[in-house]
C-alpha cells in the first residue's frame, strides 16, 4: 500500500512527465513542418555565391572582346555587349538581394534609414531600369519628385531595389511602348510620401491577388513570383509601411506603399501607426476590397469568399481589386510596449566615430525599433524590450560599438516604458525628439549684422527708425478712434434716468 503523500507524488510526476513529452512532440512537429518559401530562401542563399562567379566570368569576357583584344568591334556590336553587360550587373544584384532574402525573412535586414533627397533615389532607379525598358521601348515617367521636395527616410538603396522590383513586375505586363509613371504624393497629415508605380498592362485577376495574399503558403503555385513579391513586402515594412497592389483586368495595377517624411512628426506618426498596427494585427483579418461599377450611384457592403468587400457602384461595369500585404514572418517581442529613451557619445568623440556609431546602431536594430539623430553626439532610441530586457538591449548595443569604436564611451538615460498606443505614443516621440533637438542646439544665435574681416562695418540707416516712428503713429491713431468708438458704445448701453 501506499501513503497518499507518495501516490499523491506520483501523479504529479507523470503528469510532469507528459508534458515534457508532449513539447517534445509539438517541438519535433515545428522542426518538421513543411516551410516551401522558406527552403527556397536557404536554397537560393547557399547557391547564391556558386551563381556569381559564373556570372561574372561571362561579364569579363564580353568586356574583352567589346574593348577589341580579340579582333575588331563594330559600334553596333559594342553597343549590344555592353548592353549585355549591364544585364550581367543586373542579375548580379538581384543574386545579392536573393542571398540577404534570408534576413528580410528572418527580420535581422541591414537598414540604415537616413534623410534622402527623391532626386537621388530617381537616379539610382534610372540606371537600374534604362537598358531592361529600352528593350520594349518602354518610359519610365516621374510625377512628384522635384528638387525642393521634402526629404524622405529611407534607406536608399533598399528603396530602390523595392521600386525597381515592382518597375520589372509592371514591365512584364506591359506592352511594348507603354509608359510606366511613378508618382509621389505628399500626406502631410500622416507625415508620409505615397510612392506608386502604375502601369497600364493586362492587370491581375481577382483569383491571382487571393492566391498573392498568401504568398508564404503558396509559393510554389506562384513559382518566382511568390518569392519576389515576399521580398518586396519586406522591404516596404522596413519602411514601415504595406504594399498594396490595386489591379482591374485590362486596364493595369497600381503598386503603392509609403515612407516617412524626414521630418520628427512625420517619422514619429509613422512609426506609431506601424508599432500599432503590428501590435493588433494578430486578430485582423485579411482584407480585400473591391470596386465595382454600374450604372447606379449606391454604395454596399458584401462578403465575397470569406474575405470584407467594398463595393462602389459608378458609371461603368468593369471592377477594381485591391489587397494590402504586409509581412508577418516576425513580430516584435514586445507587441504592446517599448522602451523609449536615449544615448549620448562622450565629448571626446570624433564627427567620424559618431558617424560609425550611428551605422552600426541603425544596422543593428530589428524593424520594430527606431533610433533619431538629435544631434552629431546624441539619439532618441524606440526599442523593443521591456524593464527586464531593457539592459540587455543596451548591453548589445554597447558591444557592438566597441567593436568598431573601442575609444567611444556611451552613455544612456533612464528608459521610459510606454504603451504602444498611436496616438500617445507619437506625442512622445514628437516630444523626446524635438526637445533633445533644441536642447542640442548652438545656443549662440548668429549675429546677421557681423561682416567679414577686412570689409567696413554696416553704417547706421535713418529709415528703419523713421518707419518704426511712422508705424507707432499710425497704431497710436487707430487705438484712439477704437477707444472713442468703445466709449460712444459703452454711453449708449447705459440706462436713461
Amino acid at each position: 500500500m501506499f501513503s497518499p503523500s507518495k501516490n499523491s507524488s506520483a501523479k504529479k510526476q507523470q503528469a510532469r512527465a507528459h508534458r515534457r513529452a508532449l513539447r517534445n512532440i509539438a517541438s519535433h512537429h515545428n522542426e518538421t513542418a513543411p516551410d516551401p518559401l522558406g527552403a527556397a530562401v536557404r536554397l537560393l542563399n547557399e547557391t547564391a555565391h556558386d551563381l556569381k562567379s559564373p556570372l561574372a566570368g561571362i561579364a569579363a569576357t564580353m568586356e574583352v572582346i567589346r574593348d577589341g583584344s580579340l579582333g575588331d568591334v563594330t559600334a553596333s556590336q559594342a553597343e549590344f555587349l555592353q548592353a549585355a553587360m549591364t544585364q550581367c550587373q543586373y542579375i548580379d544584384s538581384l543574386i545579392d538581394e536573393l542571398s540577404r532574402a534570408e534576413r528580410l525573412r528572418s527580420g535581422l535586414p541591414r537598414v540604415r534609414r537616413v534623410s534622402t533627397k527623391r532626386t537621388a533615389i530617381r537616379e539610382a532607379v534610372d540606371l537600374a531600369t534604362r537598358s531592361l525598358l529600352s528593350n520594349k521601348q518602354i518610359e519610365l515617367h516621374w510625377d512628384g519628385i522635384e528638387p525642393n521636395s521634402p526629404d524622405v527616410l529611407v534607406d536608399s538603396t533598399i528603396l530602390s531595389r523595392l521600386m525597381t522590383n515592382l518597375i520589372i513586375n509592371a514591365e512584364r505586363a506591359s506592352k511594348p511602348g507603354s509608359p510606366i509613371l511613378i508618382r509621389v504624393e505628399d500626406d502631410l497629415n500622416r507625415g508620409v510620401a505615397v510612392w506608386s508605380v502604375i502601369d497600364r498592362g493586362r492587370g491581375i485577376s481577382p483569383q491571382r491577388l487571393q492566391l498573392l495574399s498568401g504568398t508564404q503558403k503558396i509559393a510554389s503555385d506562384l513559382g518566382g513570383e511568390g518569392l519576389g513579391l515576399m521580398i518586396s513586402r519586406q522591404m516596404a515594412s522596413l519602411h514601415y509601411s504595406k504594399l498594396t497592389l490595386r489591379s482591374r483586368v485590362g486596364s493595369g495595377t497600381d503598386a503603392v506603399f509609403e515612407t516617412p517624411l524626414a521630418t520628427p512628426a512625420g517619422i514619429a506618426a509613422t512609426f506609431a501607426r506601424f508599432r500599432s498596427e503590428k501590435r493588433g494585427s494578430r486578430s485582423r483579418p485579411q482584407t480585400i476590397q473591391q470596386w465595382k461599377s454600374d450604372e447606379s450611384n449606391t454604395s454596399e457592403r458584401e462578403l465575397l469568399g470569406g474575405n470584407r468587400v467594398r463595393i462602389e457602384h459608378t458609371t461603368n461595369k468593369s471592377s477594381w481589386h485591391e489587397i494590402e500585404l504586409q509581412s508577418e514572418d516576425i513580430r516584435p517581442v514586445r507587441a504592446d510596449r517599448l522602451a523609449l529613451g536615449r544615448v549620448t557619445a562622450d565629448v571626446e568623440c570624433t564627427m567620424e566615430m559618431a558617424d560609425r556609431f550611428d551605422e552600426i546602431l541603425q544596422y543593428n536594430l530589428s524593424p520594430f525599433e527606431l533610433a533619431y539623430r538629435t544631434s552629431r553626439r546624441s539619439w532618441v532610441c524606440a526599442l523593443d524590450a521591456d524593464h527586464h530586457s531593457m539592459p540587455t538591449r543596451m548591453q548589445q548595443i554597447e558591444i557592438i560599438s566597441r567593436r568598431a569604436t573601442p575609444a567611444m564611451q556611451l552613455k544612456w538615460s533612464e528608459p521610459s516604458i510606454v504603451p504602444v498606443q498611436e496616438r500617445s505614443l507619437q506625442c512622445l516621440l514628437v516630444d523626446a525628439m524635438t526637445t533633445r533637438t533644441l536642447a542640442e542646439a548652438p545656443g549662440i544665435i548668429p549675429d546677421v549684422d557681423s561682416v567679414r574681416l577686412g570689409t567696413p562695418e554696416i553704417s547706421f540707416s535713418p529709415v528703419p527708425s523713421a518707419r518704426l516712428d511712422e508705424e507707432l503713429r499710425r497704431m497710436n491713431l487707430r487705438m484712439k478712434s477704437q477707444t472713442e468708438r468703445l466709449q460712444q458704445q459703452a454711453a449708449a448701453l447705459r440706462p436713461r434716468v
